[in-house]
């Protein structure tokens, strides 16, 4: 998971309350339930889970986008829950989508469309002449 980003139909979120505190988050077993699903990959796992960095960077970008709804607990739990019930991994694994191979976007987007029911944005970029799949947006 890279992050998890409200929506609005008329435009994009984010930003919206730069200045709203990020709580750090205390809690050993949400830790380790948040890291599983959502690692900091910027650094050691130690650091990150200390620092929580990136968390509050995407809780500040995106996540107070829906702070009048959800508190950043709920955000977090929501965005566990989202990874889980949608295994995006599991998902091209089923449909026969293995790291390492070659695909079209197409190709990618139907075996996740047949599971989700809903177009997923997958988005690639070029690594030398190679393009490679970089996230995909559910």
């Amino acid at each position: 998971i890279h992050g998890v980003w409200p929506d609005h139909t008329s435009f994009i979120m984010y930003d919206c309350d730069p200045l709203k505190k990020y709580k750090t988050i205390d809690d050993t077993d949400i830790l380790t339930k948040l890291d599983a699903r959502w690692p900091q990959l910027t650094s050691i796992k130690s650091i990150g889970l200390k620092s929580q960095s990136f968390w509050d960077y995407e809780y500040r970008k995106h996540g107070t986008c829906c702070a009048d709804v959800f508190n950043q607990s709920v955000y977090f739990d929501i965005s566990m829950k989202l990874t889980d019930s949608i295994d995006l991994l599991k998902i091209l694994r089923t449909k026969r989508i293995i790291p390492g191979y070659t695909y079209t976007g197409d190709q990618i987007s139907r075996a996740i469309k047949s599971v989700t029911q809903n177009n997923p944005n997958p988005k690639c970029t070029y690594i030398g002449r190679s393009l490679e799949l970089k996230e995909i947006g559910i």
